[in-house]
Parts: C-alpha cells; structure tokens; sequence
C-alpha cells in the first residue's frame, strides 16, 4: 500500500524554492533536506499531470478512451417471453430504437391461443406501424431475445396469481 501524502509537504510544492527553503530551511522548523525535497516537490507538483497517464497493474500505460457518437439507425428488437426448448410462445413485445436509445415499444402481449402464422402475421404488423410512425424502412427485426416466461410483464397472467 503506497505512503499517504503529506499535507505539510503539498503545501511546501506550492511555493518558489528560495520560499520553501526559508520556511522550512534551519531558520524556519528545519525539515528542509536538499537530498530529498527538490525531488519530492517536484513530485507533488507534477502529481496530477502523471496520474492522468494512468498505469495499470502491469505497469503499462492506459490508452486514452475517447467517444464517438456512433450513427444513429433506427432498429426493431423483438422480445419473446417463453420457456427454453420447443416450448409454446408465452407473450411478446418489441421496441423500436434509433441509435442507443428505444423510442417506441410495443406493449407486451399474451400469445396464447395463436398459431405461428399469426404470431408471425403479428411481427409484421408491428414492424410496419414503427415504419409508418417514423418514416423508415424496417423489413426485419435486428435481433430477438428469448426471455424465461417467469419474467412475463403482463397482468394478470396465469404465472403470477393475485394474491
């Protein structure tokens, strides 16, 4: 664990040379040692400017990290809450985004009772109204994500009974 810093010797960075050794030199408390203190002084001044190189546990520098606004595409992600394995479709919802933010969702919905055409039939229908609501070309969703129907957002619904 490295030595904590010293207030007294901060403080003494701040000050010219001829200062430092007038306040702390034998006329002053007399901790002024020319062996060690140009060398310390320097560094807590300069303390700040080699922290922000930051070095890792290996002893290499940290490269710089910079950010870029990356493009902003618009994008339908598809959401379908089922059991794992050849399971039926318990409920689904989908949002639309525009770069790294979503800007419209589709409320989640129960899928029971609905044949794979009219889940699919359903899909298409949702992808077509984010088109007309934005005035954009969707012709598919970007990706899907199945989630365990245990995390189902819609009530009521069968898995979670009111109490």
């Amino acid at each position: 664990m490295p030595k904590p810093l010293d207030p007294k010797c901060q403080l003494c960075a701040k000050l010219s040379t001829a200062q430092a050794k007038v306040l702390h030199g034998t006329a002053g408390d007399g901790c002024w040692n020319p062996k060690v203190c140009h060398n310390r002084r320097s560094f807590y001044r300069h303390r700040s400017q080699n922290n922000s190189a930051e070095i890792d546990a290996m002893g290499y520098a940290r490269p710089e990290v910079i950010a870029v606004e990356p493009p902003a595409t618009y994008f339908a992600v598809l959401y379908l809450y089922k059991e794992s394995g050849d399971k039926p479709l318990h409920a689904m919802s989908a949002e639309l985004w525009l770069g790294q933010q979503p800007i419209c969702r589709l409320e989640p919905i129960h899928c029971f009772g609905l044949t794979a055409g009219k889940i699919r039939a359903y899909t298409d229908q949702v992808l077509q109204a984010f088109a007309r609501q934005y005035s954009v070309s969707l012709y598919q969703y970007k990706d899907m994500f199945e989630i365990t129907s245990s995390y189902c957002p819609v009530r009521p619904c069968p898995l979670h009974p009111q109490s």
